[in-house]
């Protein structure tokens, strides 16, 4: 009999460690199924939540309040310089190009010398002018002193007209070359002999960037040829493009939240200025939007390509947190307090439709008996469906 009772020894033993490992494990089961939630029969959207159940998942209770949200018109766009942020630099008067050193990207600032131009015409321009201007004391001399001899007749009529003639064709040529002068950046009041210059600088016309250079050093630039393109940044704004059934919903003054397509979460406010009145034969009209921060825009460059959203006029709509809502097989669910006994509370699961969202507010289409005084499970919910 002891040889059979050592021989069954350690399986007895084994059988006892086995049933306290299982009373552990039935025991950790019983503590997990403390915190699951009691829902009615079916048919029923009826949900029982003790409070310990509450507490340990950290829910919150919240009730509905009333927020201004509008809905939204995706719309895709491009940033773009206005006219007057864009400047082509090409030549009144034709010369050779030298000291040209600009390359894409490049800074500029407003009066900045870009480059220069050299032609003999522009010798010959200097000195007609001071030509010009040397005649005018002695034309203008003769002109008053004819006139006065003519009024007391003591000269011919025709020396007084003749002399009239000289001194305004005169002072209208010298007046011509002047501005002609301005043109290639030679001020004509500071031109004396010694002055006279076959090479004329071309300043920059505004600060900003070189998008594009056509000329090289050494190149004959032709009148009106294009030298190079300048683009300013400090006033960027985004074109939308807008299909015809949208446009009767969009007015000058609404928001819009744009972002690039490589940055999606960073999006950037711009406000409509300009609709566009006609429509192309894609359907589409055009709408422009200024940046209202413009510090934003430092990281936009022209031509780039934007998804962007229109919000529409702002209407007021019951609305509650986001985490309020709970998302089961596509459709959206809250959960109303509608009583409490001595188990726990009582909750009702009510479908929503959700809308808006802003500032971590959702609105949610009316529904029958929710309003300000209701208390909705605002946090946790997602726990109990």
């Amino acid at each position: 009999m002891r040889a059979i009772l050592s021989k069954y020894y350690p399986f007895g033993v084994l059988a006892v460690i086995i049933g306290i490992i299982s009373s552990c494990e039935n025991s950790k089961n019983s503590d997990a199924e403390g915190i699951e939630v009691s829902e009615a029969p079916d048919g029923s959207n009826e949900i029982l939540l003790t409070e310990i159940q509450f507490n340990t998942m950290k829910m919150e209770w919240g009730s509905p309040v009333k927020g201004a949200f509008s809905t939204g018109i995706s719309v895709q766009g491009t940033v773009k310089v206005p006219v007057e942020g864009m400047q082509e630099i090409s030549a009144y008067f034709g010369g050779y190009v030298s000291a040209l050193e600009l390359i894409e990207g490049q800074p500029v600032r407003r009066g900045q010398t870009l480059f220069y131009l050299e032609n003999p015409d522009f010798i010959r321009l200097q000195q007609d002018y001071l030509e010009t201007s040397s005649q005018l004391t002695y034309l203008k001399s003769e002109f008053e002193r004819q006139k006065t001899l003519a009024s007391e007749q003591i000269s011919a009529q025709k020396n007084f007209l003749k002399a009239e003639a000289d001194y305004l064709g005169s002072l209208a040529k010298s007046q011509s070359l002047k501005k002609q002068l301005s043109l290639i950046n030679i001020n004509a009041d500071e031109l004396t002999p010694e002055t006279i210059r076959s090479k004329v600088p071309v300043f920059s016309p505004i600060s900003g960037f070189v998008a594009e250079v056509f000329a090289v050093p050494g190149q004959f630039l032709p009148v009106s040829g294009k030298a190079v393109s300048l683009i300013n940044k400090d006033h960027l704004h985004i074109e939308l493009i807008l299909f015809e059934k949208d446009a009767g919903l969009i007015r000058v003054g609404q928001k819009v939240a744009f972002s690039a397509p490589d940055s999606p979460s960073e999006e950037i406010m711009a406000q409509i200025h300009v609709v566009g009145q006609v429509v192309n034969e894609n359907r589409q009209i055009l709408v422009h939007a200024d940046l209202q921060d413009e510090k934003e825009g430092a990281n936009l460059f022209p031509g780039m390509f934007v998804q962007a959203q229109i919000q529409l006029d702002p209407q007021e709509s019951w609305a509650l947190p986001e985490d309020a809502l709970v998302e089961l097989e596509g459709e959206y669910f809250i959960l109303v307090q509608k009583g409490k006994t001595e188990r726990g509370f009582q909750l009702a699961r009510i479908k929503v439709v959700p809308g808006s969202k802003s500032k971590g507010m959702i609105e949610i289409q009316p529904v029958d008996g929710l309003d300000e005084t209701s208390v909705v499970l605002v946090r946790g919910g997602f726990n109990l469906l």
